[in-house]
């Protein structure tokens, strides 16, 4: 009898402790938002759980959905968080003690670091404001009490150094072709970015490529080239999709090695400059790794037309286009 008499005690008790639920639509981590949300509510023993967030929807289904979960787990409240508008982040919380439902928007900071901290005292700051309404209904001794009674706002988080520019590292396979006559080459392509800020990367790549062969006759010759592409693009989030678009820039090597047998041949290197436009697409997978696709189109300043015997072998005069598909992650 005396063991029943336990259990029903600590069944009790479970339930009688005071938690917060979080959920985040992906792109944004759950458990690092429920981490930072333990440093400002610990010390007044309300629990933070995570659990998987809900298909999404319009807001008043977000908003039922959370108010079922955190009756279903006898939660003082559920927090939702997902991308919002112009970069910013939705904070969407049920206050199940006041029967309360609030949306508020965040604004983005350049690291994630930040934007944990700055949701977490978001939260913890709009729970004060709606349970104090109800102060008078609540044990001052509970968990809660103790928040609402807590009459200093928690610390603003320390002065941090500036924000270091996020590194990024991306693969795939590439091609690049001169539509106008020319060679098409394909092979590895590997490129390095930079964010100095959110909104603006900076990137430097370039490709290991197959070489082309062509032939005129009795004249045959292999092209090769290098290309290194630098360019500076604009992102825009949507959702767990991210656009970038802007101008590039190709400083590419290119070598021509023609052979004959009864034609006196030379071969040609030329470094040849192009400029112009680039969009790629990505989707974020798990932690800070991701799909691409994108794709390029540039108009050759000096480029060059190599013929033999006067027929055309390759042709890079004109336009140039390149795409490439493949991974990247982002560098700590």
């Amino acid at each position: 009898m005396t063991a029943v008499w336990i259990v029903l005690a600590a069944l009790l008790g479970t339930q009688a402790v005071d938690q917060i639920v979080v959920t985040s639509a992906p792109p944004l981590d759950a458990q690092r938002l429920a981490d930072a949300l333990r440093v400002y509510l610990d010390e007044f023993g309300i629990r933070v759980e995570t659990r998987a967030a809900a298909d999404g929807g319009d807001l008043r289904k977000r908003l039922d959905d959370a108010r079922q979960l955190g009756e279903a787990v006898r939660a003082i409240a559920v927090v939702r968080v997902e991308h919002g508008a112009r970069g910013a982040v939705e904070l969407e919380l049920i206050d199940l003690a006041t029967d309360k439902a609030l949306v508020v928007s965040v604004p983005r900071p350049e690291r994630d670091e930040d934007l944990y901290r700055a949701l977490a005292l978001k939260i913890q700051a709009v729970l004060r404001a709606t349970l104090s309404e109800a102060k008078a209904e609540l044990d001052p001794g509970s968990a809660v009490g103790r928040l609402v009674a807590r009459s200093d706002v928690a610390p603003p988080p320390p002065a941090t150094a500036p924000a270091r520019p996020q590194l990024a590292l991306d693969l795939g396979y590439g091609v690049v072709s001169f539509p106008a006559g020319g060679p098409l080459f394909g092979g590895l392509v590997v490129r390095a970015s930079v964010r100095p800020r959110r909104t603006l990367e900076l990137a430097l790549g370039t490709a290991a490529l197959a070489s082309e062969s062509a032939s005129s006759g009795m004249v045959g010759a292999t092209a090769t080239i290098v290309p290194v592409h630098a360019t500076a693009r604009r992102a825009f989030g949507l959702g767990r999709t991210q656009v970038l678009v802007g101008p590039c820039v190709d400083v590419t090597y290119v070598k021509v090695v023609a052979a004959s047998a009864t034609t006196p041949v030379r071969s040609a290197r030329n470094v040849m400059v192009g400029l112009g436009g680039e969009a790629e697409a990505r989707v974020a997978m798990l932690g800070s790794a991701w799909l691409f696709a994108r794709a390029a189109a540039l108009g050759v300043i000096n480029g060059e037309r190599y013929d033999a015997a006067g027929a055309p072998l390759f042709d890079t005069s004109r336009l140039e286009l390149s795409g490439a598909l493949g991974a990247g992650v982002g560098l700590p």
